[in-house]
């Protein structure tokens, strides 16, 4: 059993316990008026976005909760306190006017209640205690895994879990060894050890996700973890007591929600239960839960510390789109603070006021890849909001729609953790003012913009106005286009559209890869960090890499520039599905640095796949170029260095035969080089297998380990 904390800080870790095999029971007072508001010392929301919030919002709020992170019919229990004054008819009203405000689109809370399951209770009422019991026991037998038959040996997995709960976290490769020492039978095979984790992650005796970075930790001790956000987030009056040699950087934190590690670091200190010693694995399973986000190796965003207001009026004066929504029946906040932590992930720069970044308590403010449009995103109690803006100059509207693309799918991933049922639909703002003020515009479905001109349906009578369609959707609508890049209207013949994608591949693309490795890792220290890692070289790659130290980077191939970014850059974002390699190019919109890395391997290898006949159709050419000109963007935010201009460079180029030749020539020696590569280690796999590991025959390909 669980008992949720009151103090609104903590809402934020409340996903953690909100299991999806649990029922729930919801208690409220019934001397309290659904339309009151509760006092702030309640829930100590002074700054929080609940300040204000009134007793029928906190109905809301925990209800959502429920559906959202449990299940979309977890039963509850509604029980209502203090009725010892109350008449029969009092009680009836009162909880009918629950189901009232509840009453959403098609009654999504209801399915949770049951007026069964609703009881009122006053001081001594033992008799309402007892059936509350009863309807406990009742519920329980109906959940939907009641009866569920789970094998034995998982029982074994359970108390060595429990045994091992002291230490707080586990190795997967810890579990792989107690495994491995059970009898035969019982051990289990790798896809139902994850099952397993799954089921004890799902009833919450443990937490663990199943992604690269992620899946090989597992935190055993659920409230530690939770207790470790909490001690993060800790009481302000505590904090100025004990952390007073830290005052600025605690201001900073209690106002904008911006961690450095030395304020961290002393507040684990100072409770002393080993977060200090897991922290690297804390933060990423924070990461993942939404709970904050990494702006650099020694600092963290914590959005529900965020206190700081957000004023449209610095950013009304500037050129904007439209207003699309993103209206969900149901909005946690947290889903709005996930979608901003993995905004700053991609990266994409924060706007900045002065010396101040414009993250806000509801809204944040990022500049777009092409450093010209700005993204502003914003959230109200049942929508996100996008705006596009310029300082400068006129809104692109191609531009826009790639970004409604890049939000859209951010949210949709966000579904992959605990928002089960965060269901959206798209409607736009009636004007192009009025963000996040329900006051100034209304919200209108996509679905109305069907003519070319219409009264606005949900504006008041004294503000009725015409909304013209395509002024408010131009920005928006789904751009179809036969050639997306700049070689429209250029003949070129299939052999010179191959040597094109061939030299920006190798004179751009790859060195951007390159300048990523350097960023990182310098050429004269390569060498020994290649040695202290465990990345596997064969002698050639490590020749290159002892040669790196007097002819730098130039001389890497893709395949061991991708293999050193992959295994010791940590400081370059993983692609969006959280594991590097596979041989399908990244979706649309799924745009971390990890992923360009990932397009521009692909891209490489399509080409000496295809060499035999170094030939590429016309749309085949548009659609790469054009891919190869949006990376090269977004590389240039995170690398700081120029590759746009390079690539429309080439593509203005008039390559004559023989430069075709020798581009091609180059292509197809990569492709045999990489043939030969695949060959050895065909070889060295049959040797493997026929010699003897002490065989004096035995291959001498070496390894780093």
């Amino acid at each position: 059993m669980t008992d949720f904390a009151g103090q609104c800080a903590y809402y934020a870790s409340h996903q953690i316990f909100l299991s999806p095999r649990a029922f729930f029971i919801l208690v409220l007072n019934m001397e309290k008026k659904f339309d009151d508001t509760v006092g702030e010392e309640v829930c100590r929301q002074e700054g929080s976005i609940y300040k204000g919030w009134t007793h029928r919002d906190y109905l809301e709020f925990w209800m959502k909760s429920i559906h959202q992170y449990s299940s979309d019919k977890a039963p509850v229990i509604l029980v209502g306190t203090h009725s010892e004054n109350k008449t029969e008819k009092e009680k009836m009203l009162f909880f009918r006017q629950i189901w009232k405000i509840l009453e959403m689109k098609e009654k999504t809370l209801h399915k949770h209640l049951d007026v069964k399951r609703q009881f009122a209770v006053g001081f001594h009422d033992n008799e309402s205690i007892e059936k509350i019991k009863r309807s406990i026991l009742d519920i329980v037998p109906k959940l939907d895994h009641w009866g569920e038959e789970l094998p034995q040996s998982w029982a074994m997995f359970e108390k060595f879990f429990q045994e091992k709960r002291n230490f707080k976290i586990l190795s997967k490769a810890e579990l792989q060894r107690f495994n491995e020492a059970l009898p035969e039978g019982i051990k289990l095979q790798t896809d139902d050890i994850n099952v397993m984790l799954q089921f004890f992650h799902d009833i919450r005796e443990l937490l663990h996700f199943g992604q690269e970075f992620l899946n090989e930790v597992i935190i055993l001790d659920v409230q530690w973890f939770a207790d470790a956000f909490k001690n993060v987030i800790t009481d302000e009056n505590h904090a100025k007591e004990d952390l007073f040699h830290l005052a600025s950087e605690w201001d900073k934190f209690n106002e904008a929600g911006e961690l450095h590690d030395t304020l961290l670091s002393a507040i684990w200190r100072m409770n002393n239960n080993g977060y200090i010693e897991h922290k690297d694995d804390i933060m990423l399973y924070m990461e993942k839960l939404g709970l904050l986000a990494k702006l650099s190796d020694k600092k963290w965003y914590v959005p529900c510390m965020n206190k700081t207001p957000f004023c449209m009026e610095y950013f009304s004066s500037y050129h904007a789109s439209s207003i699309i929504c993103y209206r969900f029946d149901l909005l946690p906040a947290s889903i709005f603070h996930r979608l901003i932590a993995t905004c700053i992930q991609i990266p994409w720069e924060i706007f900045s006021d002065g010396d101040q970044e414009c993250i806000y308590q509801t809204a944040a403010v990022f500049m777009y890849q092409d450093m010209q449009h700005n993204i502003l995103l914003g959230m109200t109690q049942t929508e996100i909001q996008l705006q596009v803006f310029v300082v400068e100059g006129e809104v692109d509207v191609s531009t826009c729609h790639q970004i409604r693309e890049n939000i859209e799918h951010i949210l949709h991933n966000l579904s992959s953790t605990f928002e089960k049922n965060s269901e959206f639909h798209v409607a736009f703002k009636c004007k192009p003012t009025g963000f996040c003020d329900s006051k100034e515009s209304a919200v209108i479905s996509e679905s109305k913009f069907i003519r070319e001109t219409f009264l606005c349906p949900s504006c008041p009578a004294n503000k009725k106005h015409r909304i013209n369609t395509n002024n408010i959707t131009k920005y928006w609508k789904q751009i179809k286009t036969s050639v997306a890049s700049a070689t429209s209207g250029l003949d070129l013949g299939g052999r010179s559209r191959f040597a094109k994608l061939g030299m920006a591949t190798n004179d751009v693309l790859i060195q951007a890869c390159r300048d990523m490795l350097e960023m990182e890792v310098p050429p004269s220290h390569i060498e020994n960090k290649v040695k202290s890692s465990k990345i596997k070289l064969n002698q050639d790659q490590k020749d290159l890499v002892q040669k790196a130290k007097s002819s730098g980077y130039n001389i890497f191939d893709i395949s061991l520039t991708y293999t050193l970014v992959r295994n010791i850059c940590s400081k370059i974002p993983k692609p969006t599905k959280g594991s590097w390699g596979g041989n399908s190019m990244p979706a649309p919109g799924e745009i971390m640095v990890g992923d360009d890395i990932e397009r521009i391997r692909l891209t490489r290898n399509n080409l000496t796949a295809h060499v035999s006949s170094a030939s590429t159709p016309q749309t085949e050419f548009d659609d790469t170029w054009s891919m190869m000109s949006d990376i090269c963007k977004r590389l240039e935010t995170f690398t700081g260095k120029k590759y746009l201009d390079k690539l429309n460079y080439i593509q203005k180029l008039t390559l004559k035969e023989e430069d075709e030749d020798d581009i091609i020539e180059k292509v197809k020696m990569e492709s045999q080089h990489e043939m030969m590569k695949e060959m050895w280690s065909d070889m060295k796999d049959i040797k493997a297998a026929v010699l003897r590991p002490e065989s004096k025959h035995a291959s001498n390909y070496e390894y780093y380990s």
